[in-house]
């Protein structure tokens, strides 16, 4: 159960229910979200909170709304924030995202946090912990795998996290693979997305190697300085949440929705 109870719907006055009754109209809900309800005892905060929401979700900007709640379940996914991977799961369900969609979100999400697990643990990039393999240095078949790979990425050096799996060739062999099938085709997502998503996952982590990696891969396909930016806004607008509901607790079944008034609905209702 949440640590502290809810300010409900129903005993709201002054700020916190001029903003608990924004929050209505724009969903087409009875009541506000579980998160908005603790928050309702620190009014100023909720309408800081709900203001920042609305910019973020209620508008088209430089993506859409379903982009941006596929940043977030990523985010939320990292974070190992239920209340938040619930939420934005059934926004995207209720916005069209097929079940094969959701699996490659999850994908990318996968790899980019085991990968920038490893780029910490070995300080790729950064002073490294291990010695870092070239092709002529490497033997057998990590020198084929890197050359492999090399050729793969327009005849340039391998990055530094596969010159260092090459210790062990066939961790080395796996690990390409899985980031072949992610980030060389297109999928269900697009690449530019999974690219976008893969930096949201990154930054979140807070793994220097991969948000200079995916940002640079960003640039390289003319994503524009304002669009990461934005796509900073979501990560902490998001990661901030996280921590809210998991701080105090907040339980999925506990959300004060009214009858059916959580399917489907998105902030795109904001106009």
């Amino acid at each position: 159960m949440a640590t502290i109870p809810y300010y409900r719907y129903a005993e709201a006055e002054g700020l916190a229910k001029q903003v608990y009754d924004d929050i209505v109209r724009t969903y087409g809900a009875t009541e506000p979200h579980g998160i908005y309800q603790l928050m309702g005892h620190t009014p100023e905060f909720l309408a800081a909170s709900w203001t920042r929401s609305r910019f973020l979700y209620g508008t088209q900007s430089n993506f859409s709304i379903k982009d941006k709640h596929i940043f977030t379940l990523g985010i939320s996914a990292t974070n190992n924030c239920e209340y938040c991977v619930r939420i934005h799961t059934s926004r995207l369900r209720g916005l069209g995202m097929s079940p094969a969609e959701l699996i490659e979100l999850m994908m990318v999400v996968d790899l980019v946090n085991g990968l920038a697990k490893f780029a910490e643990g070995t300080r790729a990039g950064d002073g490294e912990v291990l010695p870092v393999l070239a092709e002529e240095d490497a033997e057998g078949r990590s020198s084929d795998f890197l050359h492999e790979i090399g050729e793969a990425e327009g005849n340039r050096v391998p990055n530094v996290i596969y010159r260092l799996m090459a210790h062990l060739p066939e961790y080395l062999r796996a690990s390409w693979d899985r980031a072949q099938r992610c980030f060389q085709e297109e999928g269900q997502l697009g690449l530019r997305m999974k690219l976008m998503l893969a930096y949201c996952v990154a930054a979140t982590v807070g793994n220097d190697f991969h948000v200079r990696l995916f940002s640079d891969e960003l640039r390289g396909m003319g994503v524009p300085d304002q669009t990461i930016v934005e796509m900073l806004l979501v990560i902490d607008l998001a990661c901030g949440y996280n921590r809210y509901v998991q701080g105090l607790q907040t339980q999925q079944e506990e959300k004060p929705f009214g009858p059916g008034a959580e399917a489907d609905k998105t902030l795109a209702h904001a106009g």
